[in-house]
């Protein structure tokens, strides 16, 4: 196996970097020993590299120490950074603090999942982010912009903030999202992406979507694609 290339893992390492950059730089404006995250995520980050270059199967890949030990470091720095948050009441006061959190936060969720992704999953980029099914509740255009709606969703656990330039959107449809980076349209944070406009059956379970369609996966793999190309 050619772990090297392999999207699970470069999309991991992307999140990597992105936690890293905004703990080196400080934008969150929260009480926390920023010397000490830093120095554990050079750590983690210094084990990307036993498991980029392990070449044994994904599911091998899940057992190595190093898998386990990224896992864990990102474990802890979400226990301090939830702690902080709960402790300070902290909420972020600009656009680039709350992109900031939400990256992080994506990140968490990269780095989570990445343990289940290599031991029950094949190795199709669109599998290396979370393909999930979100049903609208709120619909409505963004100040000064054109196109651009701000929508809010729920996946059955928690509510999902996604900026689209779909039209004819709705409350009441479900649509098929990817959790992607997140992006800043216009002064508002965009925490996913829809994978095209098509609704999903009435009787699509919310969350997790075990069998995207083809248009969805063809999508969700060109978005992953963009993200590993900057990592090869």
């Amino acid at each position: 196996m050619d772990t090297a290339k392999d999207a699970r893992l470069l999309v991991m390492e992307d999140a990597l970097r992105r936690i890293n950059e905004i703990v080196g730089n400080r934008r969150l404006k929260l009480h926390v020993d920023y010397s000490k995250l830093t120095a554990s995520l050079q750590q983690a980050g210094s084990l990307i590299y036993e498991i980029k270059y392990a070449y044994v199967p994904a599911p091998k890949v899940a057992e190595l120490e190093a898998t386990q030990k990224i896992v864990e470091t990102i474990a802890d720095f979400r226990s301090v950074l939830e702690e902080a948050i709960k402790t300070s009441g902290y909420k972020p006061s600009t656009v680039n603090e709350s992109l900031g959190l939400t990256e992080v936060f994506y990140t968490f969720r990269i780095v989570e999942g990445l343990i289940q992704k290599l031991q029950e999953y094949d190795d199709e980029p669109a599998y290396a982010v979370d393909i999930i099914a979100v049903e609208l509740s709120q619909v409505q255009p963004i100040p000064d912009s054109k196109n651009l709606t701000e929508c809010r969703c729920t996946d059955g656990s928690r509510i999902w903030k996604i900026i689209t330039n779909i039209q004819g959107l709705n409350a009441g449809i479900k649509l098929a999202c990817a959790i992607l980076p997140p992006v800043e349209m216009m002064g508002v944070v965009s925490e996913a992406m829809f994978l095209g406009g098509d609704p999903l059956p009435d009787d699509t379970e919310l969350g997790f979507l075990k069998s995207p369609p083809t248009s969805v996966l063809d999508q969700a793999r060109a978005q992953v694609l963009q993200i590993t190309k900057r990592m090869t």
